[in-house]
């Protein structure tokens, strides 16, 4: 009976650990995850100027010189690349341009990713006429499989569409995930985020780029 009772106990200690990691663990996930974002090479940000120094007056330049000389801030679009639609057909993410773009890549096994997907299965449900919503899949045929995308899909009975990576990740730097980059509708960066977004976060990226809500 004590023997029994012992078990008993320790099965409990055992339930109530678990349950402290898991809620550590939870914990742990929201402090990471990103309650702001990076700006990038957003349109109409000024490059910084230098403070003026006074000239003689033979050394004075006009204002026309003046502007010339000045060095020219160049905006890059984002880099370009390839990536297959659910049915195997190529696509270019320049392919999206003209209208703002929510790139994102993530992995059914990344428990960050898992979390914030519903965020965008709403915005795709409300927004998808405002906004393109690009959820890159890291698919590797291994740790990541078709298989276990469709059934994650289909569990959640998530819409929106699926694109599988080809190259964009090497393109982009991805060394972690889930990262998101919101691009404008001319395909110029403006803000990114790395960790799993809470709605008010992917609200402000999309707000950055011209998402009404």
């Amino acid at each position: 009976m004590k023997k029994k009772s012992k078990t008993l106990l320790g099965l409990v200690a055992f339930a109530i650990l678990i349950a402290g990691a898991v809620f550590a663990y939870n914990m742990l996930q929201e402090h990471n995850a990103p309650d702001s974002l990076v700006l990038l090479d957003a349109p109409g940000t000024p490059a910084e100027q230098e403070p003026e120094q006074e000239q003689e007056p033979e050394q004075q330049e006009t204002q026309e010189e003046q502007e010339y000389s000045k060095p020219q801030r160049v905006r890059e679009q984002v880099p370009n690349f390839t990536m297959l639609d659910a049915e195997g057909n190529e696509l270019q993410l320049h392919d999206f341009l003209g209208k703002p773009i929510v790139l994102n890549f993530w992995t059914t096994w990344c428990p960050s990713c898992v979390r914030e997907t519903p965020y965008f299965e709403n915005l795709y449900q409300a927004h998808s006429g405002a906004v393109h919503v690009i959820k890159v899949n890291l698919l590797d045929g291994q740790r990541e499989t078709r298989a276990a995308v469709d059934n994650f899909m289909y569990a959640n009975s998530y819409t929106f569409p699926l694109y599988f990576d080809v190259n964009g990740a090497a393109q982009y730097g991805v060394r972690a995930i889930p990262v998101t980059f919101f691009i404008d509708e001319n395909g110029y960066p403006v803000a990114s985020a790395q960790g799993a977004l809470n709605e008010g976060t992917l609200w402000q990226g999309l707000e950055l780029i011209g998402v009404p809500r």
